[in-house]
């Protein structure tokens, strides 16, 4: 037997070893989170080549990303040896470009190019300037737009205007489409559906059908409807096989994807395009503990729109998850950051991840893990205090209360553009340069005397200075981004500027930037130098975490999908923000949110810990929320749920010490099921002055200190006493002088 049969034989459990040895006909292997998919096909790829004898020229398989691809090929060339032939494994665009450049006598022009998005984007900006939609959309957001048109066509030759309701958008697509023929170029969403028009000649269809005998998709949930068009023109000749197996590999339960155009149905309906098609699934889980797959087959149950499985798996586990509820989105960061010092100070942080359903919530994480000085890593995206509209917003700032700022003034002049452009700013360096000793204003005055600019230019000029007017360093920083925001229209110039998923990204940083500033404002810290000094100590000590290796890493669901740790916290569990607030009323979209909670569940090897707040923070106030309709839908009796509004700080580090293994029990620990704890936190055995009731954490008004943050609650006899951080300082209060906000 050969190292190969016995990899068959032992290896493969039996419904891998199926799906690998069914050499024909069509397949639909469903293969769960952690079940080792990449491994079937792959070893089916080795298992034809070796056992069916099928020449590597006769088999193509497609998967969506150059890494992925390198991967299989990797694995086929472990099976097979260095010198063996090796089939056809790459993304369906590269497989698509193959195609068009070895029939070009197909195409209508025998030479030409691939536009790369900037190409397309120019292309798409001069159409624009004679265009309805100018001014009202950029060319980025237009790229996106014709890509996603271009991807839910079940036809290249389907009408257009089927799929374009908006004329002005149907008119500039045509455009778009005359200018690319004209110049003999393809976009990247073209060469998808240029290699299908080549199957709409019979004798390409015949030939490339008697070529390639058997066809491999990786992935199948992440297609769109052209790439399934594209699959059945392969495979199918009048609706019938017409080669010798046709194999998809996926997972509908983690489609996550469909802002990208891709689309679940194509591996729910799999079989009904594909006439006989057998149906493997591929249930066993070789990374997480049972207790953790039995959660996530109860919430993924709630979809109707999937292919019926459940997980299982030979590693059994006992109290695996956790359920946590924070007073607020502070205490929730506190939290996690005291979990993972205790698994840092024994070596585990590496194998941690905390995610999050969208990136602002990044911000608050990465403030408590530097508090308690705990390396982490941003995954698939950029530090909060490093992002671009965040750096924009902070170049304002620091050009307050350091006019000399040249860094500074360069990045805001024109952002948003202002109609100044490069030479201008060239013109105001060379004059600042002559002046070295005046200030940015000292240099505006100059220009302004010396009449060196006029018209639209200058009163572009005065309007931008007019925001430093009155405004110092001691200036409070909340209300300056407040005023720089509206005055220079900074939130509309990210709808405008940004293709729709990046700019509501981008608008949530900016509305945490001002969560933030409110929040360093209840510290005593609201002034615009304050916030600066913070800011730069955060991004410093960031600095110093990059060379870390024993790092927590902080992503999206999005980004997590693929990969596995130890430990995985979820965050955020609440209605609103997961699932987003727009997906509440759409079942497709809720369904897709809950998938991608599935995705993080199944992310977890060992511990799963959920956080939902009771309270997050809103442009400075805390505002109630409601724990997430995904968390009623966790089994009760595999997930602990503990009511952490009023814990102290050692009683935190107790209770992960405990259920880590570190440290026995602690009786104090306040728990509760179901979210049915007290509603209000209290002190010295939970007595409280009637009609009174305070929280940690809390938001306050005092007319003579204004707002603060409750420290602590006291009651003595028939007063409460709070003690809360005011802007000048900690004070003690009788309670019946404050109010809650």
């Amino acid at each position: 037997m050969s190292d190969f049969e016995k990899f068959i034989q032992q290896d493969l459990n039996k419904a891998q070893r199926a799906a690998v040895e069914k050499t024909v006909g069509p397949l639909l292997v469903i293969a769960g989170a952690g079940s080792g998919k990449t491994r079937v096909i792959t070893a089916r790829i080795a298992y034809l080549l070796q056992k069916e004898q099928v020449h590597p020229a006769q088999i193509v398989a497609l998967t969506f990303t150059n890494k992925a691809a390198n991967e299989m090929k990797e694995r086929i060339a472990h099976f097979l040896g260095k010198h063996a032939g090796m089939p056809f494994v790459g993304t369906f665009h590269s497989y698509c470009l193959y195609l068009l450049k070895t029939h070009v006598h197909l195409l209508p022009f025998s030479e030409f190019s691939i536009l790369d998005e900037d190409d397309k984007r120019s292309m798409i900006t001069k159409l624009l300037k004679h265009s309805p939609l100018y001014k009202k959309h950029t060319a980025q957001q237009l790229s996106y737009s014709i890509s996603l048109i271009k991807n839910q066509l079940a036809h290249p030759n389907q009408s257009i205007e089927d799929a374009v309701q908006n004329q002005a958008l149907f008119e500039l697509y045509c455009g778009y489409e005359k200018e690319k023929k004209a110049s003999n170029c393809f976009d990247f969403d073209d060469l998808l559906l240029e290699a299908v028009k080549l199957f709409d000649h019979a004798q390409f269809q015949r030939d490339h059908q008697n070529k390639v005998r058997h066809v491999l998709i990786d992935e199948y949930q992440d297609t769109n409807v052209i790439q399934h068009t594209l699959l059945k023109k392969m495979a199918l000749e009048d609706s019938q096989l017409a080669i010798d197996s046709v194999c998809a590999v996926g997972d509908e339960d983690q489609s996550i994807y469909s802002w990208r155009g891709a689309t679940v149905d194509n591996i729910v309906h799999f079989q009904k395009d594909f006439k006989g098609t057998e149906h493997i699934k591929i249930e066993q889980n070789y990374r997480s503990k049972q207790p953790i797959l039995t959660v996530a087959n109860h919430v993924i149950s709630n979809n109707k729109n999937r292919n019926e499985k459940k997980l299982w798996s030979e590693r059994d586990g006992n109290d695996c998850v956790r359920m946590i509820r924070c007073l607020s989105g502070y205490q929730e960061a506190d939290i996690i950051a005291r979990y993972c010092k205790i698994l840092q100070n024994h070596k585990r942080l590496h194998a941690t991840a905390i995610l999050y359903r969208t990136h602002f919530q990044s911000r608050t994480l990465e403030e408590a893990l530097i508090k308690h000085s705990i390396p982490y890593q941003l995954i698939g995206g950029i530090r909060f205090y490093e992002r671009k509209e965040i750096r924009d917003i902070i170049a304002y700032l620091r050009l307050i209360i350091n006019p000399f700022d040249r860094i500074a003034f360069e990045r805001a002049i024109n952002c948003p553009p202002r109609g100044l452009g490069e030479k201008f700013v060239e013109q105001f360096f060379e004059l600042w340069d002559e002046q070295p000793f005046l200030d940015v204003k000292g240099v505006f005055k100059k220009i302004v005397d010396d009449g060196i600019i006029t018209g639209s230019k200058l009163e572009s000029l005065t309007q931008f200075f007019k925001l430093f007017v009155d405004t110092t360093a001691t200036s409070s920083a909340t209300e300056t981004i407040a005023k720089i925001l509206t005055t220079i229209g900074y939130l509309d110039y990210l709808k405008k500027s940004c293709e729709p998923e990046e700019a509501q990204s981008r608008q949530e940083n900016i509305k945490e930037l001002l969560n933030a500033a409110h929040f360093f404002a209840n510290q005593g810290k609201g002034t615009i130098s304050a916030l600066l000094d913070e800011v730069s100590l955060l991004q410093e000590k960031g600095a110093e975490d990059d060379a870390e290796q024993d790092a927590v890493l902080l992503m999206t669901l999005h980004a997590a999908k693929g990969l596995e740790f130890d430990n995985v916290i979820i965050t955020g569990l609440e209605e609103n923000l997961f699932p987003s607030s727009r997906s509440l009323n759409d079942t497709n979209q809720l369904e897709e949110e809950r998938r991608l909670f599935y995705v993080g569940i199944t992310r977890a090897r060992n511990r799963l810990v959920l956080t939902t707040a009771r309270y997050r923070q809103t442009y400075g106030q805390m505002e109630q929320v409601g724990p997430s309709r995904f968390l009623k839908e966790v089994p009760t009796n595999l997930c602990k749920a503990d009511d952490a509004s009023s814990w102290q700080q050692y009683e935190v580090t107790s209770y992960f010490s405990q259920w880590l293994g570190y440290a026995t029990a602690n009786p104090e620990v306040m728990v509760f099921q179901s979210f049915k704890a007290p509603e209000t936190v209290t002190a010295n055995n939970n007595q409280k002055s009637e009609g009174v009731t305070f929280k940690k954490h809390q938001t306050i008004k005092h007319t003579t200190f204004g707002i603060g943050v409750v420290q602590d609650i006291e009651y003595k006899q028939s007063k409460t006493f709070v003690t809360a951080q005011f802007k000048i300082g900690i004070k003690k209060l009788d309670a019946k002088f404050i109010k809650t906000v």
